[in-house]
């Protein structure tokens, strides 16, 4: 038979803007809402007795910590299925969601948010992994700026949705059920798309997706590591409470949700505006500027209480900020080797989540009543300490 008079098989791997969207999508559902709409719905669940400042704090600590067994468990899997671990990370970030409008009580809800955190990291550790592959693959890497600020969509989306239900006074549970179900709705089908392009770059290598590549984190990460998990402690205070801590303050109270808006926002292009000056400064530069403008964005709103402009410029300096630390340091923490990177970027994120479980413990423990300006000047000097460190990775470590 003369196979060349035959048919080619249609290319079914999804373009490369579609795969992109798709991974904006999918850390919308995971991070934005999973992780982050915690923060947007606080304020609310304060006001109507749901939680206080201790609870809430234990919360947002069993999240993260889910968030870093999540990641520890990718730096010690060897033959892990990415697409089945996306997957499965974005169904139990719906429902753990969905879970949250119910009244199951402070250890239901911390059990909730535990899981919330394990699909987190799993959906952004593999999701990015998948999808920076396949764009390489197609030769389009460019293409990866639309997936970080899926991030900064999720936080804008949740914002807008606590907003609307303070403005009618509607119980904290439809913010849940509400951010759950639109969750479902956009990101699943967009899970789709990453597994598709996933098993199609699979199919393209003779090569196993699950080598063992050895347990060494080579070269070495332990000063990009510390620095990394301060940046983690120093950003979550304000990332958990900056709507709480604003509500609190005479004369921005109700700015609260505008400013988490506003971080949201500044969130969006920031990932792809930082690693865009990190090719043109240099990525340790930038990171470190990047790590300082955090740091004033998060005293900004205690050193000046009670001032708008204050408190909506930290939010912009927060939101335009954290997302530009995790994209510059992962692209520091990056081998050649795919395997080797997905395990790298999840141990410099467990050390990540370490500074993440701190953050609220130390701000349950520090807080008077509920001033906050002691946790939160201590995690703003935490982010100048990390700029130190990163200064010590990049005389010592050489990443780049």
């Amino acid at each position: 038979m003369n196979t060349r008079c035959l048919p080619s098989a249609p290319d079914r791997t999804p373009s490369p803007a579609i795969i992109a969207v798709a991974g904006l999508f999918v850390l919308a559902l995971a991070m934005g809402i999973g992780r982050f709409a915690f923060t947007a719905l606080l304020p609310l669940a304060r006001e109507q007795g749901l939680l206080t400042l201790s609870s809430a704090g234990w919360l947002a600590a069993v999240n993260y910590g889910g968030y870093l067994a999540g990641a520890l468990w990718v730096v010690r899997s060897r033959s892990a299925h990415a697409a089945q671990r996306l997957g499965a990370g974005l169904v139990f970030s719906v429902v753990t969601t969905l879970a949250m409008g119910w009244d199951l009580g402070l250890a239901g809800w911390m059990i909730a948010r535990f899981i919330a955190g394990v699909a987190s990291a799993w959906v952004y550790i593999y999701a990015t992994g998948i999808m920076l592959r396949a764009l390489v693959h197609a030769h389009a890497s460019g293409w990866s700026a639309l997936h970080y600020p899926g991030v900064g969509a999720g936080i804008t989306f949740s914002a807008c949705v606590a907003q609307i239900l303070l403005d009618q006074g509607m119980a904290t549970a439809w913010g849940w059920w509400i951010l759950g179900g639109s969750a479902a709705l956009v990101g699943l089908p967009a899970a789709v798309v990453l597994i598709r392009a996933e098993s199609s770059v699979a199919a393209a290598h003779s090569a196993p997706a699950s080598a063992d590549h050895g347990a060494a984190i080579h070269p070495p990460l332990s000063w990009m590591a510390a620095a990394y998990g301060l940046a983690g402690f120093g950003y979550i205070v304000n990332a958990t409470f900056l709507p709480a801590l604003l509500r609190g303050q005479p004369g921005v109270a109700d700015a609260a949700l505008t400013g988490w808006l506003v971080a949201g926002l500044a969130a969006l292009p920031a990932t792809a505006l930082w690693v865009r000056l990190g090719f043109r400064i240099g990525a340790y530069p930038a990171l470190i500027a990047c790590t300082l403008l955090e740091a004033a964005g998060v005293a900004l709103p205690v050193l000046w209480p009670g001032q708008h402009l204050t408190a909506l410029a930290g939010a912009a300096l927060l939101g335009g900020t954290f997302m530009g630390i995790a994209g510059l340091a992962q692209w520091l923490a990056r081998v050649p080797d795919p395997q080797a990177t997905s395990r790298r970027i999840g141990f410099v994120t467990a050390c990540y989540g370490i500074g993440q479980i701190a953050g609220p413990l130390a701000t349950s423990g520090l807080a008077q009543g509920d001033d906050l300006t002691v946790p939160v000047l201590l995690a703003a000097g935490a982010l100048v300490l990390s700029a130190g460190l990163f200064e010590v990775s990049r005389r010592v470590e050489r990443l780049a």
